[in-house]
């Protein structure tokens, strides 16, 4: 009967090079910035227009990157 090896796909942990982990921060902080830009936490008078629904869409696509990589970057 064939061993069972553990599977590879899945790894409870990762180890990264201080500088690796430093550089994804600045990136999950730029995540977050690209989406105040996109779409302020304190909107001017509120105007549902559908540009304002795509803004709104596409900076909740980077928070939610950044949300990603900050879980990530904290089990690390």
């Amino acid at each position: 009967m064939p061993r069972k090896s553990p599977s590879a796909s899945r790894a409870d942990s990762v180890v990264l090079p201080l500088d690796a982990y430093l550089e994804l921060q600045k990136f999950h902080d730029e995540l977050v910035g690209i989406a105040d830009t996109i779409d302020p936490a304190t909107p001017l008078p509120y105007v549902r227009k559908p540009e304002q629904s795509r803004r709104r869409a596409l900076a909740c696509v980077f928070r939610l990157w950044a949300q990603q990589m900050q879980h990530s970057l904290a089990t690390t």
